[in-house]
């Protein structure tokens, strides 16, 4: 993400005060409120595949361990997508950063290795998942990045009416 261009509004922000913090408050809602969409995506998932709980899941632990873990390098992997701006949707200019896509292929292509190598199964406690179970995985592990785009929606919406508001009063 360091090598992402500007976004397109940078110059049409204004400067921060030399007191404000780089890190707001904001700034630290937003990381709690992802991290426990991350806590309960992936704590329901390894519930899905476990006989009882929440939802009546038919796995074994080792099937649900793995699940559990997949949806965790998942979500991380869409968060750097939602994470390179705090209003800008991640889908407007998704391809401007090639190395962030090699990036997340890359580890993608390392958890599949994880999950499905029998050396790695061995080294790290995972079992091959079936396609279905890798389809839960990425529909649970997407959730941090719909909540995002939820989030990130309602700001814009937010300044709009601010912004009309202040327009409407500096015409009266």
């Amino acid at each position: 993400m360091g090598v992402d261009p500007p976004a397109d509004d940078l110059m049409a922000r204004q400067p921060r005060p030399l007191g404000e913090h780089l890190i707001d408050g904001r700034m630290w809602a937003n990381v709690m409120q992802t991290g426990v969409v991350i806590a309960v995506v992936t704590l329901l998932t390894i519930d899905m595949y476990l006989p009882g709980g929440l939802i009546e899941g038919s796995g074994d632990l080792a099937t649900a361990r793995t699940a559990g873990f997949t949806v965790l390098v998942l979500t991380s992997l869409f968060t750097c997508f939602t994470a390179r701006s705090e209003s800008t949707s991640a889908f407007r200019r998704p391809f401007v950063n090639p190395w962030l896509w090699g990036a997340v292929a890359l580890s993608a292509l390392l958890q599949v290795a994880v999950v499905h190598l029998g050396f790695l199964n061995l080294a790290f406690g995972t079992s091959p998942l079936r396609l279905d179970q890798w389809l839960v995985c990425v529909a649970m592990g997407s959730a941090v990045l719909w909540h995002s785009e939820l989030r990130k929606w309602v700001l814009r919406a937010r300044r709009a009416r601010s912004a009309a508001a202040r327009g409407r009063a500096a015409a009266q």
